[in-house]
């Protein structure tokens, strides 16, 4: 009987010199959120005690009472998970980590006397084993059946991936943003917003148009760039090197310019015939509508074509100038050579647009930023001729986008398309398409078309 309570001492200090270096190598435990790491601790020590367990002694009851201890706070941190709704106030895994080392210093200090003082009674020691068997069985179910209650949140979510999200400011509920789901919505439902807000959305984004105005501050810029130099005496009139690479980056903001009033072109007839087909009236309409604007501007027609000389004929197909006096600030220009563009037009001769004759009287060679600023207040009312072709159902996509505008509580906040499965607690929100504002407020003004 001794030597074999001499054999169970020796099993207890064992495990409690285990359980001592177990809870001092926490911090090595995988998991950065409190929930995985407690997850990860349990399974730790259930793989490393466990298997060792072959009868109901106090080495056994080290090991159970630390597994308990683990189990539950593995309960206390889910729960906190599950029923905290602002993560700020929720578990960290450093907070996690010092709830799990407290309580198992707990079951240290409960067993670690019986090394010097000596066992209880086996009876007492039975009736411990049997209420902690009992509390690792009551913890470990309370753990599955909140697992089970999250199975069927992402259950429920999957089959509910479809819905109008809003976030917004609350005080008096979260210093945070809150996300809601105000509603949820059928597929089909869901592909009829977002056709409509998508094809609201490039009308009224215009970007092709936007990129003519991006490209022409580019090429506005480098200018600014070379008179700033100047100006501030950071380039010589000597350094040949330094005025190339200016007039380099100059030539290519011109290119880009040019070419972005050609993609214009081109990707508007391009988008026309994929909406309504190779020979549709509208495909005929979009073109005439170019080609009015190519006959009635001198400008628009030869920067368009400057696009072509500077890609096709010669990248030094203009040039650049600079003025300058003691009292005034520097100034610069870019032209477009005369000469150059009527000898690289002479054979264009199915160009009626082009007025040859016009730049033929011209005195000097006309200024690229005179050409750029007389077009400009042309662009948008083209533009809105051809958003009447492009868009004939606009007025439509509108009241479609203010029937969604209707499910949400009120206009203040963010706007959003669910697009996934979420809003559970593992998943806090889903993958969302932002509505922007600035289309949201076209659809609720915009009524439709008017002669």
């Amino acid at each position: 009987m001794e030597d074999s309570e001499h054999d169970e001492r020796e099993r207890l200090s064992e495990w409690i010199g285990r359980l001592e270096t177990f809870t001092a190598a926490l911090e090595y435990i995988d998991g950065e959120e409190a929930t995985d790491f407690c997850d990860n601790a349990c399974e730790a020590w259930q793989e490393t005690a466990l298997p060792t367990v072959t009868s109901a002694g106090p080495s056994a009851l080290v090991i159970f009472e630390a597994l308990t201890a683990l189990a539950k706070a593995a309960t206390t941190v889910w729960t906190d998970w599950k029923e905290t709704p602002d993560e700020r106030d929720r578990y960290t895994r450093e907070t996690a980590q010092q709830l799990v080392k407290d309580d198992l210093d707990g079951v240290l200090t409960t067993y670690e006397p019986w090394l010097s003082d000596g066992f209880p009674p086996s009876d007492e020691i039975q009736q411990r084993f049997r209420k902690v068997a009992g509390d690792v069985k009551e913890t470990m179910d309370a753990i599955s059946l909140m697992r089970a209650d999250l199975d069927a949140q992402e259950a429920e979510a999957e089959a509910d991936p479809y819905g109008a999200i809003f976030v917004h400011l609350d005080p008096n509920r979260s210093d945070a943003p809150i996300f809601e789901k105000v509603c949820s919505l059928t597929e089909q439902e869901d592909e009829r917003y977002r056709a409509a807000y998508e094809r609201l959305r490039r009308m009224v984004d215009s970007e092709l148009l936007e990129h003519i105005s991006d490209e022409s501050d580019r090429f506005c810029d480098q200018l600014m760039a070379v008179l700033t130099d100047v100006r501030d005496k950071r380039i010589s009139l000597f350094d040949a090197d330094a005025w190339d690479e200016h007039r380099r980056k100059v030539r290519s903001a011109l290119i880009s310019f040019t070419a972005a009033l050609y993609i214009h072109r081109e990707q508007t007839i391009r988008t026309a015939k994929k909406e309504f087909g190779r020979d549709s009236s509208q495909v005929k309409e979009v073109e005439k509508l170019f080609d009015d604007l190519r006959k009635a501007s001198f400008d628009y027609g030869w920067l368009e074509e400057l696009r072509g000389a500077l890609q096709h004929g010669d990248i030094n197909a203009f040039g650049w100038g600079f003025g300058a006096s003691v009292h005034a600030e520097p100034t610069a220009n870019v032209y477009m050579k005369k000469q150059f563009m009527l000898d690289f037009t002479a054979q264009s001769t199915q160009k009626k647009w082009l007025k040859r004759q016009e730049l033929e009287n011209r005195e000097s060679d006309p200024s690229v930023l005179d050409m750029i600023k007389a077009i400009q207040p042309l662009m948008g009312p083209l533009q809105e001729k051809l958003d009447r072709i492009l868009y004939p159902n606009a007025g439509e996509d509108a009241v479609t986008v203010r029937e969604l505008l209707s499910r949400y509580p009120h206009p203040r906040g963010l706007h959003a398309l669910q697009n996934g499965p979420g809003f559970t607690r593992r998943n806090l929100w889903p993958n969302m398409s932002p509505l922007a504002p600035r289309v949201l407020q076209f659809a609720a003004d915009f009524i439709g078309w008017t002669d």
